[in-house]
């Protein structure tokens, strides 16, 4: 009999954990249904649709996407998560693209990081779908091709 039960579902409302435990290395693409530990080495790229940490011996190197991501040991390569916390003794050398960055005093950043580009809520339309009026083709040709919002 083992520790572990097959065919018994989570209890509702508990997310999953997926763990690479310490002395282990894991490569390749993975993505996650629940929450990621990495306690060993990890190299390739994460999807997580929740969750991803790192612990103290824990490395990653590649690509990692997560809601929120923790990191006490190393992580390399490049970041998108809504949050990046940055724990003591954790060291981030990465292109980070997040809303919102903690970095504890011990941690270490370094590399560029970068908002996420808001999303207007606006509809658009496709060009095939506009009147065909040369006054709306002139006022679309002379916006420029891209517009970059800031927060003032």
């Amino acid at each position: 009999m083992g520790i572990l039960k097959r065919h018994v579902p989570p209890k509702p409302g508990r997310a999953t954990v997926s763990i690479i435990a310490r002395g282990n290395r894991f490569s390749g693409d993975t993505r996650i249904s629940g929450k990621m530990h990495v306690d060993g080495t990890f190299e390739g790229h994460i999807v997580a649709e929740d969750d991803v940490s790192i612990g103290i011996y824990g490395l990653i190197t590649g690509r990692v996407r997560g809601t929120k991501i923790f990191v006490s040991g190393k992580l390399e390569g490049e970041v998108i998560c809504d949050h990046l916390f940055i724990e003591p003794g954790g060291q981030v050398n990465a292109r980070v693209c997040c809303a919102d960055m903690k970095v504890d005093q011990g941690g270490v950043f370094v590399g560029e990081r970068s908002l996420p580009e808001p999303t207007l809520g606006i509809n658009t339309i496709e060009l095939s779908d506009a009147p065909q009026n040369s006054e709306h083709n002139d006022i679309l040709a002379s916006l420029p091709e891209r517009i970059t919002l800031k927060k003032g």
